[in-house]
């Protein structure tokens, strides 16, 4: 029986390929999700390694993360006396003072920031101190340190994208400062040289202070090496006892799992997400290799008769379908694997070349990616050759010897069907219950129910599809005549293998069709809530996401034709004796606050008291306040005493959950830099000339962009977009696989039928006919597929809208011309998948094809 297994199974080497080939798109992106989180979290590692010393002086409650975002009061900062303090402790080999700042960017010779959106540019002054343990820290690697006033040192990537030199005068974007001119001294990065998107720029101490905490002689932090044998948590304890209050030292150890915690939260949402695609992938290829092996049997019936005439029990038989399954699984787990590896490989690069360097690390084939890579990919292929080898090992050898080689038509509504048609009935009660009834946690409900319903449809496809098949096989007879009917019959007379050959086209357009309702949706929305949150006739905004000078809303207030400038500026604090709570405080005038925003205060007002807090419902539900009571507010510069008189309406997006005046703010936390400001023109004014007026007053600050509403609005839409693109490329796998199982489907459809097609050529088809008679086929089955896909995808859109109202997507916006373009791109892969089993159609020999078994 094994040779006979391994003789039948190298005598079908495109049976083998189909197969295989499905399982290896699906492994793929398991093993290469795996083994690119993998590669993220040592290159991370790296970066924290090499970015941390054997003990770190740091502002209490702070840690790596926290960038410097403002510029701290002077008070607030270490003194060079705390600094000969620190430096003076037992143990202490070297203690380098710091100042950093994560708004520091390179502007490359035409103004435009060298910067991927969201990372941070971090600026600081030059120290080759090592890390934690001995290892490398900061490291020249073309050129050298700086040495005086005026010269700088960048990371490679950044200096490579920017496209200068060393010894060219380049321009640095600050945020206090503006634009300043430098001289590129030399390269250099931590460790291995992994950026992770973000830019290093590298100054003298004295132009760090000048450019970051603007000229105090005064600090950030300390990175302090330790004498040889000597224990780091003891001289940090010893460093403790020295530091002002409110400072504090952890060793690197310490540093290190903070940030390891803080991304093991980010590398395994990037797990998950990569892995869904996956579950994906591999759903669909298993419903191919399910109809793969369904065909196979029903091929190779006599031959299994003859060897159940032979003396092969039904075990054996049954034992040969699983082993050419165990094969298939085999050899596709194993090529997915390489796949994933070069396509981790292809990230890599694709990351590099945006500037996204992950410094020396490279892809590893790691033993949790092969083992669980191997286990999904035979467990997926063993399960879906479980049904159809049962089936073959149940054959009675002299009914299986005695059938056509052509099936018999089979019943829509076995009982495969009917488990389907009573799931979707239970799943749509959970989809309802979620929607409509007040239940606990009503995405879980919805989220279950939709799964329901997406494999409720897929087992009763033969059933809910046979209405789409009839339909569009009565078009295909009108328009084909005679051929058109022949497909439409060709369709319906093996109604479960057509539907499950559409099913993996449903799953695929379902999943892309939610997407285009809720991106659609959530766009339509978010348009809509920017433009009627905006206010005044522009914006002026950071590109990066970080604050800016609040002396640019002064320069621009003095523009010739603007009335006023309303400008926000937005720090943290926590409220009254909650250590643990940090709430958001917006610093605003009463004014900015009612015309400059769109935020509703339906109790009280904001007033020009210093002491007056407009508070969210929220908030004040939260934490006991309301009209009329005083609460105090800690901030890093410290503590004010304010007076709710007035709560905001949430649902309005108030600029903070508590808003205060300018004075207040300041008393409490940095005023410096304002997060954004809108400009009201003067009335008549020429708007184009304003613009352009506003633009000047910028020119010194490439970070901020001057932009109307329109402008503003669309560019918050098209970075949404960003990410929509990049699903439905993901999506796109699952198009491909299904579009390979059509294929396959077809392929060995041809096969089956071979003494049909010859009969069809003897009684006068012509080549052409033949084409199109299998051409058409495809369609039918690719658009039953889509119709059936489509509906559910518009479903499951309308309903996750529906349950998300209150996350603020208010608007159902179904794009009618996307959901028409799914189906006719269906209908042409249908048509792509059909071009070479219709070609091998055709070309069959007529005498061979009849003599055909």
């Amino acid at each position: 029986m094994l040779k006979a297994t391994l003789k039948s199974l190298l005598a079908r080497k495109f049976r083998l390929f189909m197969s295989a080939l499905s399982i290896v798109l699906g492994i793929a992106f398991v093993a290469g999700s795996l083994m690119f989180t993998n590669l993220l979290s040592r290159s991370f590692d790296e970066i924290v390694q090499s970015t941390v010393g054997d003990v770190n002086v740091v502002r209490e409650d702070s840690g790596f993360s926290d960038f410097t975002t403002s510029v701290p009061d002077p008070g607030t900062l270490l003194t060079p006396d705390d600094v000969a303090e620190v430096q003076a402790v037992d143990g202490v080999a070297r203690g380098e003072p710091l100042v950093t700042s994560a708004q520091v960017y390179l502007v490359d010779p035409d103004g435009r920031l060298v910067a991927i959106s969201g990372a941070p540019g971090i600026g600081s002054n030059w120290h080759d101190t090592p890390a934690a343990g001995g290892l490398e820290g900061a490291r020249i690697v073309d050129g050298r340190a700086p040495e005086a006033d005026g010269e700088v040192v960048v990371d490679p990537s950044t200096v490579e994208r920017a496209g200068y030199a060393i010894g060219d005068e380049v321009q640095v974007s600050t945020p206090l400062h503006g634009l300043e001119t430098m001289t590129l001294v030399g390269t250099a990065t931590y460790g291995s040289g992994s950026t992770a998107g973000a830019s290093y720029l590298f100054f003298t101490l004295a132009d760090a202070q000048r450019l970051m905490v603007d000229g105090a002689d005064a600090y950030q932090g300390m990175w302090v090496q330790v004498d040889d044998g000597a224990d780091p948590d003891a001289v940090a304890a010893a460093v403790d006892e020295v530091l002002p209050e409110g400072w504090q030292a952890s060793t690197g150890e310490e540093m290190a799992a903070e940030v390891e915690d803080l991304l093991a939260v980010g590398m395994g949402f990037v797990n998950n997400f990569l892995l869904i695609f996956a579950a994906i992938a591999l759903l669909v290829a298993t419903l191919l290799i399910l109809n793969t092996f369904s065909i196979l049997v029903a091929q190779r019936s006599r031959e299994m008769a003859l060897l159940r005439a032979l003396g092969a029990t039904r075990k054996q038989v049954r034992n040969s379908v699983l082993l050419e399954a165990l094969i298939v699984g085999v050899v596709g787990s194993t090529l997915g694997i390489l796949v994933g590896y070069l396509l981790v490989w292809g990230l890599l690069a694709a990351m590099a070349a945006i500037g996204v360097g992950l410094g020396d690390v490279v892809p590893q084939l790691t033993w949790r990616a092969v083992v669980v890579s191997y286990l999904v990919g035979l467990g997926v292929t063993l399960v879906a050759a479980l049904l159809p080898s049962v089936r073959a090992g149940r054959a009675r050898p002299v009914e299986a010897m005695t059938e056509t080689a052509v099936p018999t038509e089979q019943s829509r509504s076995g009982p495969v069907a009917m488990t389907g048609i009573v799931l979707i009935e239970i799943s749509a009660a959970l989809v309802a219950c979620g929607v409509w009834l007040a239940v606990p946690e009503p995405l879980y409900w919805v989220g279950l129910g939709a799964a329901g319903l997406l494999v409720g449809v897929v087992l009763a496809a033969p059933l809910i599809g046979a209405p789409v098949i009839a339909l569009f096989g009565w078009l295909a007879g009108k328009a084909f005549g005679e051929i058109g009917r022949m497909a439409a019959l060709n369709s319906r007379r093996q109604p479960r293998r057509t539907a499950a050959t559409a099913s993996t086209i449903t799953i695929g357009l379902t999943l892309v069709t939610t997407v285009a309702v809720l991106a659609s949706s959530v766009t339509t929305s978010m348009r809509t809530e920017l433009a009627e949150d905006q206010r005044g006739d522009f914006v002026v905004a950071p590109v990066n996401f970080q604050p800016f000078d609040a002396r640019v809303a002064d320069a621009a207030e003095r523009v010739e034709g603007v009335d006023w400038v309303a400008s926000f500026t937005v720090g943290a604090a926590r409220i009254n004796d909650d250590t643990e709570t940090v709430v958001t405080v917006a610093g605003t005038t009463p004014r900015a606050l009612l015309e400059g925003t769109a935020t509703d205060v339906p109790a009280g007002t904001m007033t020009d008291e210093p002491d007056s807090a407009v508070v969210s419902v929220d908030f004040a539900s939260a934490h006991g306040l309301g009209m009329g009571m005083l609460f105090d507010l800690h901030g890093p510069l410290g503590t004010q005493r304010l007076l709710v008189t007035g709560i905001s309406d949430d649902d309005t997006n108030p600029p903070g959950e508590i808003i205060v005046n300018p004075e207040a703010f300041a008393a409490i936390a940095d005023d410096s830099l304002v997060t954004h400001f809108v400009v009201f023109a003067d009335e008549g004014a020429d708007l184009e000339q304003v613009r352009q007026g506003l633009r000047d007053a910028t020119a010194e600050y490439p970070t901020v962009a001057v932009s109307d509403v329109a402008e503003f609005v669309q560019a918050q839409v098209d970075q949404f977009q960003q990410l929509v693109t990049l699903l439905y490329a993901l999506l796109g796998l699952a198009l491909v696989i299904s579009v390979l199982g059509i294929v396959n489907t077809l392929g060995l459809s041809v096969i089956e039928r071979t003494r049909e097609i010859g009969l069809l050529r003897a009684v006068g088809i012509t080549r052409p006919q033949v084409r199109r008679m299998v051409t058409l086929e495809s369609i039918l089955i690719t658009v039953m597929g889509a119709v059936l896909g489509v509906g559910l995808g518009l479903l499951f859109g309308a309903i996750l809208v529906e349950v998300n109202r209150d996350s603020g997507i208010s608007v159902l916006d179904i794009p009618w011309g996307q959901v028409a373009l799914f189906v006719v791109a269906a209908a042409g892969f249908g048509w792509l998948a059909a071009l070479a089993p219709a070609r091998r159609a055709a070309r069959l020999p007529v005498l061979e094809s009849i003599a055909a078994e």
